[in-house]
Order: structure tokens, then sequence, then C-alpha cells
């Protein structure tokens, strides 16, 4: 069995909050939601295995993935709590729900989808391709990293917190991230959306073209009790180029979970 994951923590008591981080990255990215939801509850950000000093699976895969963010919840007693993942992460969340759905409070989903690209196995390919060719100029993952990051920030998005970006990507490895890349493109839960059960909150940035608009709309509109905000003028990463904003909706969609119904 895999040693569990690393985490940052921050807050106690109320639901929790579940963060996990996007592609070449690490836990460091929720430094702005660690440090805003900590106020109110206990806010918990994973290091995805295999990044960072997360040890790697034995096998990387979906269920694996899934299970092991069940092993963190079981080690740190945490019995139920509000899901939040972001670009990979929201997909490692989706599976998550179906997996452990007794785990789950509510989901948010931030820049990511239910399928990732075509299902063109050519597609696929050239995709893996290309991502691998571009890391090849590399010496390591560090030395890309604000380049690779620099197309999914807004240049409004301050240099301290693009730097956080940075950081947060400094101790992945190349061979650890073109896993993941090889992962993803494997991705495909788009005939479940209509079983999940549980209030889902849906995050898009307005100019995002890793997880367009348009397209987390669609997932909405197929999730029975789901809502979609589009967060304006950010790319894909909004909890680092507009954290006020992308906190609040949040914090809002978590209030009206703990509102008793009316009668």
């Amino acid at each position: 069995m895999s040693a569990l994951p690393s985490s940052l923590a921050s807050g106690s008591g109320g639901v929790p909050l579940v963060m996990l981080h996007g592609m070449g990255s690490t836990a460091e990215i929720w430094l702005p939601q660690l440090n805003h939801f900590g106020r109110s509850r206990l806010a918990l950000a994973w290091t995805q295995p295999g990044f960072g000093p997360s040890p790697a699976l034995e096998t990387l895969g979906w269920d694996s993935l899934a299970d092991s963010l069940e092993s963190l919840l079981q080690a740190l007693d945490i019995g139920k709590a509000h899901i939040l993942g972001h670009s990979i992460g929201g997909m490692v969340a989706q599976e998550f729900y179906h997996r452990h759905p007794q785990r789950v409070a509510s989901l948010v989903l931030s820049a990511t989808s239910a399928a990732f690209g075509s299902s063109d196995p050519q597609w696929k390919q050239e995709f893996i391709r290309q991502r691998t060719d571009a890391m090849a100029q590399y010496s390591s993952f560090a030395q890309a990293a604000p380049t690779l990051l620099s197309g999914f920030m807004s240049p409004e998005c301050t240099p301290a917190l693009r730097e956080m970006a940075s950081t947060a990507a400094r101790e992945i490895s190349t061979e650890r991230y073109l896993d993941a890349m090889r992962l993803l493109v494997t991705f495909n839960r788009k005939a479940e959306l209509g079983a999940i059960a549980v209030p889902t909150l849906l995050l898009a940035g307005e100019l995002d073209t890793q997880a367009p608009p348009k397209g987390m709309k669609r997932m909405a509109e197929q999730i029975p009790n789901a809502q979609f905000q589009e967060i304006p003028a950010v790319r894909h990463m909004a909890n680092l180029e507009a954290p006020h904003a992308f906190n609040q909706i949040i914090e809002n969609f978590l209030s009206a979970q703990s509102q008793p119904a009316h009668a």
C-alpha cells in the first residue's frame, strides 16, 4: 500500500473543505484559499500522489487517485467534506464522488471537464507527443513551469501570486508530470453527470481556453442540483488570478449548504 499523500491544512471545525490542485502543481497553490476558508472551517489541500513530496502510487489511475484521497480523509478522521477540484483535480473530484459518494457533502468543480479532449486515439497520441516535445527543451519541470503557467494566467495576476504558482510546481518531476498527462487523456465521466446527487458548483474563467465556460455550462445543465458561474476576466487559474472573487463565490455556495430548508 502506498504512503499517504502530503497535505496542508488550516483552521478547524465545520464541514471541511478539501482542495485538489490542477496539473503540474502542489498544495501550495491553494494558500489564498487555505488562509480564507481556514477562518471558518477545516480547510485541507492535498498534493496529488507523485507530485512534489507526495509518494507516487504503485499504479497511477483514476480509481487509485480517488482511493488515495479516501485513505487521506480516513487517516485525518474526516467523515464528509466539501470537495473542491481544479482542472485535473476536478476530474479526481468527480471520480472520488462516484467511488465514495458517502464522503461528499458537495462538489465545487473549477476549470475542469467531464471528459478530456477528443475520444480519437490519434488526437490523444498527438496531444501527448506535443507535451513531451515541449518538455524536452527544459532540464527540469521547475525550469519549464513559468512558461507553462504564463498561458494559464491573466496579465493582471499579481507578481506575488504568479510566483506562488511557480513555487508550487518546483518539486515536480518531468516524468511524473508526463505520467499525469497520459492519464489525463483517458478521463471520461460524461455518462455519469446525471448521477451526481449532491449540490454542485461549476466555476469557469471567462477567458479560459483550457476548460472553456461553454463546456462547463453544458456540464452544469446535466447535473441535477448544479449551478454555474463564470468569473470575469480570468483564464485557467481563477483561485490565484481573482482570489477574492473566487473565494466569495465558494463561500456563498458553502453557506447555502448550511442554511435550513424552508418549510
